[in-house]
């Protein structure tokens, strides 16, 4: 059923100037099918324009057609894809009308193309089947089964700059496979046959469950019509097609029209969709999608729905790997370097170290290797002079407390106490040796104090170590008074 086919005449119905669920206001009528009839309405307060989907009075006093009317719309609604009709409202009247409020769609549906231009070549049917397949794949994916895919259930209109922009109707005869069998009334009984013959499953032809295979073998025999022209089986009566499908085996494209040039990987791709056994198709429409890609010769690619990146331009940059637009003229005086990336790809690093003209190090990374190693001088010179304060034999014992070392303000190195004047044959008890020895200044460079580096001298180009000494324990020998008699 077409929905919102601007192209029709306008025709005399009493529905039209109605307000529904006051609402919607009926405009005109602009369909109609086999369970109701289409309408183009507006919305009373804000003026919104939408397609007014009302089942036939007399089916309405029908409790399970009015439950199928609604299986339509939680069907459709459930789904949310692009290439889907979208629901947006269903009820009833209090004089018993049930309706569905659904998009306005302007265009044309596939089934008044085929009949105006008999065949569709293989470059514009592409992305046509390619829409068609996503928006079975996304159905199936929430566990709705269509199990009616016609021409007249695809509807072109012109999107985003394209102008046949696919949108899947009627899901009228859908089935939720993911809803257990008791949550309701079952809408359908085994051996019953639903859905349009030419493009019936051969297990729908025999009233077998269906699984998401037979909307595969539909869009087959809808591939098929659009490249020959014809539908795969015709008859004269809805049971003879059916047989056809069960028994005759399909005449391949290329042989029913030799004179279109049909590729021959195309024509494979529509003959295993058609397959008789559903255990040899398309496994799922995920696999028919990719194979309606790469057909013709034609690298894989998503279908023409509009993208939003004009052809040959640079995709957007991500917020993990940015892209520029130019490659980098030069050196950067950043940190981190952004290099210009591939239309596709990341960052081998994102953090490369730039070699100066020379070669070697950068000049940043020198200078922060120079920084810490003068720190680490300046903090070993101090602990070297604390070490040292043991050493002079005159100083007077003093009782042991916690010493707090820091670099900031170390003590100036301990003068030597001038010692009393002792017999000649008497020695001065004797400092412990450290176990590491210090290395003395030269005789004509004094040695430099922690202030004189923190004040401004550089670090030493050298990069020399500094033995440091092991701090020991005072020796007995330095805890006696060295005024008292031995």
């Amino acid at each position: 059923m077409p929905v919102g086919d601007a192209n029709l005449p306008p025709a005399d119905d009493p529905l039209v100037g109605a307000v529904v669920s006051d609402r919607y206001r009926i405009v005109r009528k602009v369909g109609e099918g086999g369970m109701g009839a289409v309408y183009q309405a507006e919305h009373a307060v804000i003026g919104k324009r939408i397609a007014l989907k009302v089942l036939f009075a007399d089916l309405s006093r029908r409790p399970e057609l009015v439950a199928r009317f609604l299986q339509e719309a939680k069907s459709a609604s459930r789904i949310g894809h692009e290439n889907v009709i979208d629901i947006s409202d269903f009820g009833q009247t209090p004089e018993g009308l049930v309706y569905i409020a659904m998009e306005f769609l302007e265009g044309q549906d596939l089934g008044r193309m085929l009949r105006t231009e008999r065949t569709v070549p293989w470059v514009r049917g592409r992305p046509i089947l390619m829409q068609i397949a996503k928006a079975l794949r996304a159905a199936h994916g929430k566990g709705v089964i269509h199990r009616d895919m016609k021409p007249e259930n695809i509807f072109l209109v012109q999107r985003e700059g394209r102008p046949e922009f696919v949108k899947v109707l009627d899901f009228g005869i859908a089935k939720v496979v993911s809803d257990g069998e008791n949550d309701g009334p079952r809408l359908t009984q085994a051996g019953m046959i639903f859905g349009t013959p030419e493009y019936m499953s051969p297990e729908q032809a025999q009233g077998q469950p269906a699984d998401h295979r037979v909307d595969v073998y539909a869009i087959g025999c809808i591939m098929y019509h659009m490249l020959t022209g014809s539908v795969p089986f015709q008859a004269d009566s809805f049971m003879g097609i059916l047989t056809k499908h069960l028994l005759e085996p399909v005449v391949p494209p290329r042989k029913r029209r030799p004179d279109l040039e049909i590729p021959a990987d195309v024509e494979a791709v529509c003959l295993r969709a058609m397959e008789k056994d559903r255990e040899k198709r398309w496994p799922d429409m995920e696999a028919f999608y990719r194979a309606l890609g790469t057909a013709g010769g034609q690298p894989f690619e998503p279908s023409g729905v509009y993208t939003g990146v004009t052809p040959g331009e640079l995709p957007r940059a991500s917020l993990k790997y940015p892209t520029l637009a130019e490659p980098n003229a030069g050196a950067r005086d950043s940190k981190t370097a952004i290099a210009a990336s591939p239309p596709v790809g990341t960052f081998d690093d994102e953090r490369p170290v730039r070699a100066e003209a020379g070669g070697g190090l950068p000049a940043r990374t020198k200078l922060g290797i120079a920084a810490l190693v003068s720190v680490g001088i300046v903090v070993m010179v101090v602990l070297a002079l604390r070490g040292g304060s043991h050493a002079p034999a005159s100083a007077a014992p003093a009782p042991a407390a916690p010493v707090q070392q820091t670099v900031a303000a170390p003590p100036p190195p301990a003068a030597a106490a001038p010692a009393p004047a002792a017999a000649p044959s008497e020695k001065p008890p004797a400092a412990a040796e450290p176990a590491t020895a210090i290395a003395a200044p030269a005789a004509d460079k004094p040695a430099r104090s922690h202030r004189h580096h923190a004040e401004g001298d550089k670090a030493d180009p050298l990069h020399r170590r500094i033995a440091v000494p092991d701090e020991l324990p005072p020796t007995p020998a330095e805890l006696k008074n060295p005024f008292s008699t031995p």
